[in-house]
């Protein structure tokens, strides 16, 4: 497989993979509405998949790294994927919702980071840069925001469950073409059980850094379970909603297309004081339900918030982790970011309900408390490492 390919390959599962995520994210509260169900209901649905990852992406993610070869595991993962999605056909009943959500929950959270390291592979062997092969992603999920904001404002909500089962269907055909990289040299190491490489990679300031970067994402959660609601109950379209979501996701792409540049400028350490300060910053705002002109730059910060997080996660595992553990130690951090993020969904539901809009100050306080925690457990790390 040569560099281009490999870079190639990756970048259109991203693509794929993040044309789902693209419509999940704003639109399928809505379906659920359209479906009947209240806010309450909508936050233990939207949570619940968060949850789940706390028990099943470690495990799933652990069976990555012992079959040595991340493909086939990802074509069955995102099978999974496409038959829960098109269940939700079949019924309107809440707990019937909850059982699929959950079920889709097991198939398409490992997903994520086990394409994450697969693409650290790719950093590591073919000398790629990580942000330009997840950039397709984040231009797929614009396209995604966009096309389904415009077939929901035609159509309706409901249309959102035929947008997720086509980008399903996508995320399998690409998954059939990613390369394979074959056996590793350290494959003894990952015959391990999966609470065994959970404690190899999840070592006391490791995990503190792995809790924080997790509380500064998690504070998107709010926006994810009700963003979209809450600006249309304020009279915005769901047309120009797509648009808001897009234009953070436009600065997120201009954060990954020179993401080797900037992580090595800024060190894992800079890129989490710019997304700590900039979540505080973002949420802190959106508590006073600012004017739609406002919310276009608030919503660009989303770059940062998001974007310099997650360079920050991966840069740590380059420079800190365990090649031989990589699938381990990102579904270690996809299951706290499960805990965290499932912690603020579920309180998103009374908390919006009580505050409408201004319960982005709750999350915009634990942004804060994230950025103080990752850098502790950073600080910490590096005096270990660099110690005789």
């Amino acid at each position: 497989m040569t560099r281009t390919g490999f870079a190639l390959r990756v970048g259109g599962f991203y693509g794929a993979l993040f044309l789902l995520i693209g419509v999940y994210l704003p639109f399928f509260p809505l379906y659920l509405s359209a479906r009947g169900l209240d806010e309450w209901q909508i936050g233990i649905v939207v949570a619940l998949p968060l949850v789940v990852r706390i028990a099943a992406t470690p495990l799933l993610t652990w069976v990555a790294d012992r079959v040595g070869e991340p493909r086939p595991v990802l074509i069955a993962y995102a099978l999974g994927t496409l038959v829960a999605i098109a269940a939700y056909l079949t019924t309107r009943d809440f707990l019937v919702i909850v059982a699929i959500s959950a079920v889709q929950a097991v198939f398409l959270n490992p997903i994520i980071p086990i394409t994450d390291a697969l693409a650290l592979r790719g950093v590591r062997v073919h000398a790629l840069d990580y942000g330009r092969m997840r950039l397709v992603g984040s231009g797929t999920f614009i396209l995604a925001n966009l096309a389904g904001g415009a077939v929901l404002a035609r159509h309706g909500p409901e249309a959102a469950i035929w947008l997720l089962i086509a980008a399903a269907l996508t995320l399998v055909a690409s998954g059939l073409v990613l390369p394979g990289v074959g056996k590793r040299d350290d494959m003894e190491r990952s015959r391990e059980t999966p609470l065994a490489a959970l404690r190899a990679v999840g070592a006391g300031p490791v995990l503190a850094f792995l809790l924080g970067a997790a509380l500064m994402q998690a504070s998107h959660g709010l926006y994810y379970a009700f963003g979209t609601l809450h600006w249309t109950r304020l009279g915005i379209g769901t047309d120009i909603a797509g648009m808001l979501w897009a234009i953070g996701v436009v600065t997120e792409i201009g954060l990954f297309a020179f993401s080797g540049r900037v992580s090595g400028l800024l060190g894992v350490r800079g890129l989490v004081v710019t997304a700590g300060a900039a979540a505080v910053l973002r949420w802190g705002i959106m508590a006073f339900d600012p004017p739609l002109a406002l919310l276009w730059p608030l919503q660009a910060l989303h770059g940062l918030t998001f974007g310099a997080a997650h360079l920050a996660v991966m840069r740590f595992f380059v420079e800190h982790g365990d090649a031989s553990r990589e699938s381990s130690g990102l579904g270690l951090y996809s299951m706290i970011l499960g805990i965290a993020t499932g912690a603020v969904m579920l309180a998103a539901g009374p908390l919006y309900e009580t505050f409408a809009g201004q319960a982005y100050a709750a999350v915009a306080l634990s942004a804060g408390a994230g950025w103080c925690i990752a850098g502790l457990g950073l600080a910490r790390v590096v005096r270990a490492r660099s110690a005789p």
